[in-house]
């Protein structure tokens, strides 16, 4: 396959480009050369003869997007709806992603099961609402199309013009002597780009219908659980204090709850290890 990668510089694309079949041929697309953000860009991709455009470029600032609310839009709904558009004219698989942010909170009690595909979103957020914008659209206009919520991402390869993924933030300031006040009651599913990408290539080539798919790694935890799961892992022993997002104080409101069922893919034959599995395999092999 001729697979056109959207956003290679950042960890989820960069491990797409690694972890492609050796007999596929990857394109990477990244600006100033294509920026989705640009309509007039579209006809770049005219002259590749792709099979499938996965995008894994977005606006992902989730604080800034209260305020940062046009541009948010732009990256996150305008630009996906766009190429998808001209994917299914073309006839090129196109594969975008979403966030478990989408939902938000329950009336009543916290769900016991997982979320699934078919749950109603109620995002809480303006990064939400962009992304579950971005979703609509790009299914509208290309039914095909495969759009992935996926929660807690974390990978190696990141270029220098964006932020550090939670694991590495949390190892940098654990080597300090502050206080850490992670969130507390926030329940999340960190989740590996590695396996992310390697799983989203074997549904890719089991022509799966067009829709929503939930990917992420196994299992759930806090996201001060997961800070805990980190220095357990290094060794490390800073001064770690669990806090209600309420006391955090982001500007963002969060879901308490965003679990993803993975039982759509798992028709697929696709599975993912336990987070921590994964967080183990990280750590183990990146440089701190």
């Amino acid at each position: 396959m001729r697979i056109g990668v959207i956003g290679s510089r950042g960890q989820l694309g960069a491990d797409f480009c690694l972890n492609s079949s050796p007999s596929d041929k990857i394109l990477k697309l990244d600006r100033p050369d294509f920026d989705i953000d640009n309509p007039e860009h579209l006809t770049k991709i005219d002259e590749l003869s792709l099979d499938v455009l996965i995008n894994s470029a977005a606006y992902n600032d989730v604080d800034k997007a209260e305020d940062e609310i046009d541009q948010a839009f732009r990256l996150n709904t305008q630009a996906p709806s766009r190429i998808a558009a001209y994917c299914q004219k073309k006839n090129i698989l196109f594969v975008t992603f979403s966030t478990d942010y989408v939902f938000g909170e329950f009336e009543k009690k916290i769900p016991r099961h997982p979320l699934r595909e078919a749950d109603e979103a109620l995002p809480l957020s303006v990064y939400g609402v962009s992304k579950w914008a971005g979703e609509r659209m790009v299914l509208n206009r290309n039914p095909d199309a495969l759009v992935i919520r996926t929660c807690g991402l974390y990978g190696h390869h990141r270029g220098s013009h964006l932020k550090k993924n939670f694991v590495d933030l949390m190892l940098q300031l654990g080597k300090g002597n502050q206080t850490l006040r992670v969130v507390s009651d926030q329940i999340v599913t960190p989740t590996s780009t590695w396996e992310l990408s390697v799983n989203t290539l074997k549904l890719i080539q089991c022509s799966p219908k067009g829709g929503l798919y939930h990917m992420t790694n196994e299992g759930q935890c806090s996201w001060f659980e997961f800070a805990q799961a980190i220095f357990h892992f290094k060794g490390l022993t800073p001064d770690l204090r669990p806090v209600s997002q309420k006391e955090y104080g982001a500007k963002a409101k969060r879901p308490s709850y965003s679990v993803l069922s993975k039982e759509k893919v798992g028709k697929y034959g696709i599975a993912f290890q336990p987070w921590k599995s994964a967080l183990s395999q990280y750590l183990e092999t990146s440089v701190h």
